[in-house]
């Protein structure tokens, strides 16, 4: 960029032609294709589709953990929900991004005069993810806190973790005011053709120090918990299942890793745009992985919170509505078909004339179920789903009979008083 120290003071004629060329030179024989330039924009669709329902599904599966089965949200908690609602900014400028000039273009398929457009999003892209990923860190670090270090535990998990947290609070901060000072005025961050200088931070050796410092403090993030589940008296076999759900983190760290080699490619490669497609895409890896390793642990309880019983009875309940209203809306057929054939019909004649005006003295009978025939009283809900079956009426009467007896003194005259009332008979309906 430096050649466009002077692009300020030439004629406009000249800038408008300038700045209708690419933004880089091509290298021999290649036609710079500003229209329909090749890129890998399915591939990076296919990864965003992923990531983005995969960490909203595990951020939203904690928030209901915390705040709405348990009650009781901590301060992790709100770090990871600031997190998130930075991630999807995040996403939403990478959309942007794919939209125009997208992911894996070679900087000389892009115009000079356009380019501003691009190294904003660069630019807006990358303070977020720096607020996104220092918040995701500081979330896990809360996190084990209070998992492997309760009751305010000074040990080696509570001054690590608290070391990291403050380490990577000032480390993403300094970052953020660097980037957000490099260059005067400030639009010339993203806009080259302006007059400007970028002399005061040197960006290039900030972004590596960054990618850096993200490798080492996953690292430790990542061991913190392993140093204390293999301490822990278990047997070996369960000491590897609870360290695979604490292992995302391993991901998390390859992405890392990642991110740091294509940063030190992007550095010295001077296709800016094509570059940092693999930067953007190793970040958003990365951050998925951050969120994962939060969130994850917590799915058991999701699933222990989430009442199966209750759903199973909702469903029964629904069943037996559903059946209830179809047998119903079936009677009522029935009944008025038997209404309609009872003219040619001579017995039809011993009808009353109430029987005759009035639809609502004829029901339609059906068998009772078997299940209500069972003596057992502890039955189940099952075999009640088919009690739809039944039109509404006395489905079953119980035999009741009470007693009363009074009796004189020894010696005397026998007096007895005897009292009884059935209440019912013992009969089913049909």
């Amino acid at each position: 960029m430096g050649s466009l120290a002077d692009f300020p003071n030439l004629p406009p004629a000249i800038q408008a032609q300038i700045a209708a060329g690419p933004a880089l030179a091509p290298p021999p024989g290649v036609v710079p294709n500003f229209d329909n330039p090749p890129n890998l924009n399915a591939v990076v669709h296919v990864l965003y589709a992923i990531w983005f329902p995969m960490v909203t599904l595990a951020v939203l599966g904690r928030i209901y953990i915390r705040f709405f089965s348990m009650k009781q949200g901590f301060v992790g908690d709100y770090f990871l929900v600031v997190a998130y609602i930075f991630f999807v900014v995040g996403f939403a400028l990478s959309y942007r991004v794919l939209l125009f000039p997208g992911f894996f273009v070679h900087q000389w398929n892009i115009r000079l005069g356009d380019l501003h457009i691009f190294l904003r999003a660069v630019h807006l892209s990358t303070v977020i993810y720096i607020v996104t990923i220092c918040s995701v860190k500081i979330a896990i670090l809360l996190e084990w806190l209070r998992i492997f270090s309760p009751n305010g535990t000074r040990g080696l998990v509570f001054w690590t973790s608290h070391f990291l947290i403050w380490a990577n609070v000032f480390f993403y901060l300094s970052v953020l005011i660097a980037n957000n000072i490099s260059c005067t005025p400030y639009e010339y961050i993203w806009n080259k053709l302006i007059a400007g200088s970028c002399a005061r931070v040197d960006t290039t050796d900030t972004n590596l120090s960054a990618s850096v410092f993200n490798f080492i403090s996953d690292l430790l993030v990542l061991l913190i918990p392993q140093h204390v589940i293999w301490k822990l008296h278990m047997s070996t076999k369960k000491k590897v299942g609870v360290s695979v759900i604490f292992m995302i983190g391993v991901l998390g760290c390859a992405a890392a890793l990642a991110r740091l080699v294509e940063t030190v490619r992007h550095a010295t490669n001077p296709d800016f745009v094509y570059t940092f497609s693999a930067v953007s895409l190793c970040s958003a890896a990365e951050l998925t992985c951050g969120f994962l390793v939060i969130c994850v642990p917590s799915f058991p309880k999701a699933f222990q919170a989430f009442d199966m019983n209750k759903l199973k009875q909702s469903l029964s309940f629904w069943t037996w509505t559903s059946s209830q209203n179809t047998l119903r809306s079936t009677s009522k057929k029935s009944a008025s078909d038997n209404s309609s054939r009872s003219g040619s019909n001579p017995f039809s004649r011993l009808k009353s004339s109430n029987e005759q005006n009035s639809s609502s003295d004829t029901h339609q009978l059906y068998p009772m179920p078997k299940a209500l025939h069972k003596d057992s009283t502890d039955q189940s809900m099952e075999q009640f789903e088919n009690l739809g079956k039944v039109e509404g009426g006395i489905v079953r009467t119980t035999h009741f009979e009470a007693g009363e007896e009074v009796r004189s003194a020894p010696n005397t005259t026998t007096a007895q008083h005897e009292y009884r009332q059935q209440w019912s008979q013992e009969s089913q309906s049909w």
